[in-house]
């Protein structure tokens, strides 16, 4: 039997180990040590993201009256350009 088809590789330090036989769910790590870092960035990173999460459900949205605003501004200046369009037809 080949040893080495049975060794796996560890999730965290990328070492090789052969895994244990007792059963249950596969071993993704070589050592404890290599657990409990794993799992102490896993909760780095959620904690990140449920900060993230409160700043933007509490971050100010954008005002909806400058969004009207400027749209209006935008429809003013194409009828403008419309008209003159229309001017210069007309004159020539």
């Amino acid at each position: 039997m080949d040893l080495t088809a049975c060794f796996r590789t560890c999730d965290w330090c990328s070492r090789q180990f052969l895994p244990r036989n007792a059963g249950g769910h596969p071993q993704r790590f070589c050592t404890p040590v290599c657990r409990r870092l794993w799992l102490a960035k896993l909760a780095k990173r959620r904690k990140q993201v449920r900060r993230l999460a409160v700043l933007i459900k509490t971050s100010p949205e954008p005002k909806r009256s400058l969004f009207v605003e400027y749209r209006r501004l935008v429809e003013e200046a194409i009828a403008v350009l419309e008209r003159q369009q229309h001017a210069s037809r007309v004159l020539s």
